[in-house]
């Protein structure tokens, strides 16, 4: 059995750890990645791997335990928590003959985000990530153009060269999700992960609420004080509500001044609770450049209506009248769909 020898490589190794079958399923896990993935141990092992990949990210383990028979593999990929957060990583794994069957042993480390230095300390993070996205595409590419006749008789490095190259693709598509200036997801995105939250929810029988926000007379702080401060108001707004939500909570960027939060297992009664939490505290969010200036945001809150056989449209439906009944009412209020 297995038990002892895994047990050892959790007692001695800081990193996560996963022991892998061939069709994906977790055998086995360590504390590390259970709190990293942001996931109860116990719910890992009934997780498949690809469930851990990014949005976009594929990862055969099959063909990954044929490639490093014998050998072992190192390679950076794309990660997703719980909570919806992506983080690169790099991934060291090697078959393993455990119990008469192959299965893929990875030590997995997330790899830390490097401040930039000098003139580009200024710049936005998530734009240098996505300029390294793409240097990478170009280092992969170029190392596919030198490849000549002689080096297909080395399978294993055209391999290499290809899977670098589709990593570093796909993290630039996964990278393409977030808005550029509040760190949010993009309205696309957002979609795509509510509506994958709503037929988890359906299937578990769990509640599951939005919350639509919208800048109050946010035209009349841009006219009077300028786009760029209108921009420190969007960024303060999106770091106060990732902030105040739960770790697997997700928030997106609904509009132009409208963000949108989705509140797992969250019910009608909780969101609204939520939703009157963040109209008191908003006013009193504090803006570089716009001294006395108060901010206010109206707030429309609707619950998914599993029983009804309710889709994405006619949740996100009934936050959009929320949130125009809030706005009707003078705005800074929050208000539940019928």
């Amino acid at each position: 059995m297995f038990q002892s020898f895994f047990q050892y490589l959790i007692l001695q190794n800081n990193d996560m750890v996963l022991l892998i079958r061939q069709d994906g399923r977790i055998v086995d896990t360590n504390d590390t990645a259970a709190s990293v993935y942001e996931y109860d141990r116990r719910a890992l092992l009934t997780m498949n791997f690809k469930e851990l990949c990014a949005p976009e990210t594929t990862f055969d383990i099959s063909e990954a335990i044929k490639e490093s028979t014998g050998q072992t593999m190192k390679f950076k990929t794309v990660q997703s928590s719980k909570s919806g957060e992506v983080f690169p990583v790099e991934i060291i794994a090697r078959s393993a003959r455990i119990d008469d069957e192959d299965m893929l042993l990875c030590v997995i480390r997330a790899l830390s985000k490097t401040e930039p230095d000098g003139e580009n300390r200024s710049k936005d993070k998530k734009y240098e990530e996505i300029k390294e996205a793409y240097e990478e595409i170009k280092t992969a590419y170029t190392e596919l153009a030198k490849t000549t006749y002689k080096s297909f008789n080395d399978i294993s490095s055209l391999v290499l060269s290809k899977r670098k190259e589709e990593q570093a693709r796909k993290r630039s598509e996964l990278l393409s999700n977030i808005d550029y200036l509040t760190g949010t997801l993009k309205r696309r995105a957002f979609e795509k992960q509510l509506d994958a939250e709503i037929n988890r929810a359906r299937r578990g029988n769990l509640p599951l609420s939005v919350i639509l926000t919208d800048i109050d007379f946010y035209k009349q702080i841009n006219d009077t004080h300028g786009h760029q401060s209108g921009n420190e108001v969007l960024k303060k707004l999106a770091e106060f509500l990732m902030q105040q939500c739960r770790s697997y909570d997700f928030i997106g960027r609904y509009g132009g001044e409208e963000f949108i939060i989705c509140l797992s297992g969250a019910s009608p009664e909780d969101a609204f609770k939520k939703a009157e939490h963040l109209c008191i505290a908003v006013p009193k969010l504090e803006i570089p450049g716009m001294d006395n200036i108060e901010i206010t945001a109206s707030f429309g809150v609707s619950s998914l209506r599993a029983a009804d056989g309710e889709n994405i449209n006619a949740i996100l439906m009934r936050a959009n009248q929320a949130l125009a009944q809030a706005k009707s009412n003078g705005g800074n209020c929050a208000r539940m769909s019928e």
